[in-house]
């Protein structure tokens, strides 16, 4: 049987064997780890955030930041990146004052994937509150 601690050490060594760059980076620090260099996990893998953020909270917004732009652009493709952030706050708006009540409690999407109902649903379980334009804009702008 395995271990957390074991698998950690097959997967650095397994990394180390790959010849791409990221994967030789990946596998020296989880080394840095594995070797009692220090014994903070994320601080061995360089996930820096700002201070007083957790990185598992910065890859929450970042996984949000990823559906707003993937709606913004399956659902607006011919407006401009200001008039697709007025739209889907709005649409937010009304999906989070609506149905978004009874559709958070739902493990799985009730929605075909084409619906933009899906987007919402998907944008609010990464963060349980809606956006206004500007912020949405300001994400838009980092695509």
């Amino acid at each position: 049987m395995s271990t957390p601690i074991a698998d950690f050490i097959d997967l650095a060594e397994h990394l180390d064997r790959v010849q791409e760059p990221w994967a030789r980076n990946m596998a020296a620090r989880l080394n840095r780890f594995l070797s009692g260099e220090t014994d903070d996990v994320a601080a061995a893998l360089d996930l820096k955030v700002a201070r007083g953020k957790r990185w598992r909270g910065a890859s929450v917004f970042a996984a949000r930041d990823t559906a707003i732009r993937e709606a913004a652009e399956a659902f607006f493709p011919t407006l401009k990146p200001t008039q697709q952030a007025k739209e889907l706050a709005a649409a937010l708006l009304r999906y989070q004052a609506s149905a978004w009540r009874s559709d958070q409690q739902k493990q799985n999407c009730p929605y075909q994937a084409d619906d933009l109902r899906a987007a919402l649903w998907l944008i609010l379980t990464r963060v349980d509150y809606a956006l206004a334009a500007r912020r949405i804009r300001k994400i838009l702008a980092t695509r």
